[in-house]
């Protein structure tokens, strides 16, 4: 009997589906037959097939119908990105009606998809009745406050959806009110982004009295909208009680320093918050010394950033004092905030104490060679600061000295960005020399400054003793390619060696 591709032996449609995308195997090649699907069904790539990454592939809406007839069947997939195509509502539609009977999928990703109201209106029909999905992205779509409100609907009634983003979505203070609304009830998402949605004081007062009962939100994301100082009083007075969230990103929402100071009454009580974020936020030195009285006290919070604010050498040395009886921040950023050398100063005395503070980022300031004395003094006596964001400081050869000389002897930093800080080969050579001795440091950058093929060579030569460099960016400055491939392949060593270790830890 004549063979046709209905009656290949079970090894040859193996063989063909070795060389079909993933695509094509999930879409085109089952439902065509009982026989087919069976094979499909037990071939080891689809069984496998887990996560399926199609971002940025223009599936549009009859692409979209397929994947979806696909889904109406697959027992296997979990996690679905179709970021960035051209889905539309249609296409919305259509995965729709297969998240009606699939039962596996639980992260979907539709961020850019042109998706508007309406297609929220059809994936919020789908999470009626949906029981499995837990991770939905809706990141820079066209819902506005219309489709804001099907979501909130939906989330009345759905048991199982933990975590929704909803940025750029043009939802508005309306939108914000449909959700809070939601919240209200709502016992299963704990992650909400709302970041850059044109949210007010008005939105932001709905969301705070949602928190007054909610007890399932940990994080929050209002980053880039117009809360102003009143939004961040309600969020504040919302704090005071709140007893859930964990971390609230105000990133750029013009809070100022009345804001700050809202905020920091509210950490005096609250017993829950740990990370929360400040940046690009007109935060002034009286907004800093607001929140450095309530760090005296906190025994929470252990995550703050405050970069590109204008705290200056005042509001440092507020935050440093701070650092002094603090026992539970672990991460400052203070990067972009016009600090000098006598803020550094103020900052590194403190270090000389803290026994907490794992990461502090100082980058884009003005501190100096003097500046980066300071703080290498104080790496001499800490003993838990094991990051350190230098970037953009002036620092130069003589700033590199001092970093490089305490590199010598400490056991604890990690991490050490001093990329942008105008040194050239001879403070090169004082980082080559310390690399020789120091067996902790792991990712040093030092990008975009003005060093040579002899600095490059002082690193190489530094590197043939070193086995715990496992980072190393040397980009942006004057290195010729053979050397720098040099430099790279030591680097790779490093990293595989690493690599082996971690894995050789895991199995004692």
């Amino acid at each position: 009997m004549p063979l046709n591709f209905l009656t290949l032996p079970v090894e040859i449609v193996y063989r063909i589906l070795d060389h079909q995308s993933d695509l094509t195997m999930l879409c085109s090649m089952r439902n065509v037959c009982q026989r087919f699907n069976t094979i499909v069904d037990s071939y080891y790539r689809y069984q496998a097939l887990i996560t399926f990454d199609i971002r940025d592939d223009g599936v549009e809406g009859l692409e979209a119908q397929y994947l979806a007839n696909a889904l109406k069947n697959n027992t296997t997939l979990t996690t679905l990105n179709l970021y960035a195509n051209n889905i539309g509502d249609i296409g919305v539609q259509h995965l729709v009606d297969a998240l009606q009977t699939n039962t596996t999928l639980t992260i979907l990703n539709l961020g850019f998809n042109k998706i508007g109201a309406v297609g929220a209106q059809h994936l919020a029909d789908a999470l009626q009745n949906n029981a499995t999905l837990t991770e939905l992205n809706l990141y820079r779509n066209e819902i506005g406050a219309a489709g804001a409100q099907h979501v909130a609907d939906a989330l009345r009634n759905n048991t199982t959806l933990t975590t929704l983003n909803l940025e750029w979505n043009q939802i508005a203070d309306i939108g914000a009110q449909h959700l809070a609304n939601a919240l209200h009830n709502n016992t299963t998402l704990t992650t909400l982004d709302v970041g850059p949605n044109q949210i007010g004081a008005i939105g932001a007062q709905y969301l705070a009295d949602a928190l007054q009962n909610n007890t399932a939100l940990f994080k929050l994301n209002l980053s880039y909208n117009q809360l102003g100082a009143f939004g961040a009083q309600q969020l504040a007075d919302a704090l005071q009680s709140n007893t859930t969230l964990t971390t609230l990103n105000l990133c750029s929402d013009s809070i100022g320093d009345i804001g700050a100071q809202h905020l920091a009454d509210a950490l005096r009580k609250n017993m829950t918050l740990t990370v929360l974020d400040l940046t690009y936020n007109q935060i002034e030195a009286i907004g800093a010394q607001h929140l450095a009285d309530a760090l005296q006290n906190n025994r929470t919070l252990s995550e703050l950033k405050l970069s590109n604010n204008q705290i200056e050498t005042v509001g440092a040395q507020y935050l440093a004092d701070a650092l002094r009886t603090n026992m539970t921040l672990t991460t400052l950023d203070l990067g972009l905030n016009r600090i000098e050398a006598i803020s550094a100063q103020y900052l590194a005395d403190a270090l000389q104490n803290n026994t907490t503070l794992t990461a502090l980022y100082l980058r884009q300031n003005r501190i100096e060679a003097l500046g980066a004395q300071h703080l290498a003094d104080a790496l001499r006596s800490n003993t838990t600061l094991t990051t350190l964001d230098l970037n953009n400081n002036q620092i130069g050869d003589i700033g590199a000295q001092y970093l490089a000389d305490v590199l010598q002897t400490n056991t604890i930093l990690t991490t050490l960005n001093l990329g942008y800080n105008q040194i050239t080969d001879i403070g090169t050579q004082y980082l080559a020399d310390a690399l020789r001795t120091n067996t902790t440091l792991t990712t040093l950058l030092i990008g975009n400054n003005g060093i040579d093929d002899d600095g490059a060579q002082d690193l190489l030569n530094a590197l043939q003793n070193n086995t715990t460099l496992a980072i190393l960016h040397i980009d942006d400055n004057r290195i010729g390619y053979e050397l720098k491939k040099e430099i790279n392949e030591l680097i790779q060593l490093n990293m595989r060696l690493a690599k082996y270790e971690l894995f050789i830890s895991t199995i004692r």
